[in-house]
């Protein structure tokens, strides 16, 4: 897990061990989030809040009213959801009977597994036929349908590009110093949480290697992330 010689707090590389575990193929999509809307009457934080970061003539900025509603349209139902904080994103999981992923979970699931493979697809630069990224802002967060591009060798969608995703893990930029080996986990009291694999707005290839770690406020609904579930195969 972790690399060398590119981000700042991708180091260590180390060894990790982790129980067996299934991950959704893709990140949960707007059809999936309204049904659990439906079922459970939830409003997310940005709801709650009045108002979400969101891109609004030629600037990002706070929009009245912007939410995960705001981009369900008809035609989108298998876009991912967007403008969910990592407290909506667990709410689904427990919903769902699931998790989030721990971000080891979540490294391995992006990389098949394999050692030293830069990016799902192997080592092949980011060049637009292997995901979504490098899309320039827009009113509606231009994300694609989910398996649009091609699975990964755990038959995986969309793990890296389109959206950012929330793992479970707080962020703390030097836990592979010194973090367990055995299903790592990072759950310090701190609002920063773990986000993992690009985005649509990401220009910057590096940024979608399976190492690549970022953060993000657990309240932050923002239009370039969303999630994927996870579920313990002892479950």
């Amino acid at each position: 897990m972790g690399s060398e010689g590119w981000g700042e707090f991708e180091g260590p590389v180390h060894e990790v061990d982790l129980d067996e575990f299934w991950m959704d193929e893709t990140p949960v999509t707007n059809s999936q989030f309204a049904k659990f809307v439906q079922a459970t009457s939830y409003r997310t934080e940005a709801e709650k809040f009045g108002e979400a970061w969101g891109y609004d003539q030629g600037e990002y900025k706070l929009i009245s009213a912007l939410c995960w509603q705001s981009y369900n349209l008809a035609h989108r139902g298998d876009h991912p959801v967007v403008l969910v904080t990592w407290n909506d994103a667990k709410a689904y999981a427990k919903w769902a009977g699931k998790r989030l992923p721990t971000e080891a979970e979540w490294e391995k699931a992006a990389q098949s597994g394999k050692i030293e493979q830069l990016y799902p697809w192997g080592n092949q630069t980011p060049n637009g036929t292997q995901s979504n990224f490098a899309k320039t802002a827009s009113d509606i967060a231009p994300t694609t349908s989910v398996k649009q591009f091609s699975a990964n060798e755990y038959g995986l969608y969309d793990m890296v590009g389109n959206v950012w995703q929330w793992c479970e893990d707080t962020f703390e930029p030097t836990f592979y110093a010194d973090s367990p080996r055995h299903n790592p986990l990072a759950l310090k009291d701190d609002l920063l949480k773990v986000r993992r694999g690009g985005s649509w707005n990401v220009i910057q290839p590096f940024r979608l290697r399976s190492a690549n770690r970022g953060a993000m406020s657990a309240t932050s609904a923002v239009p370039n992330v969303g999630f994927r579930c996870c579920l313990s195969a002892k479950s």
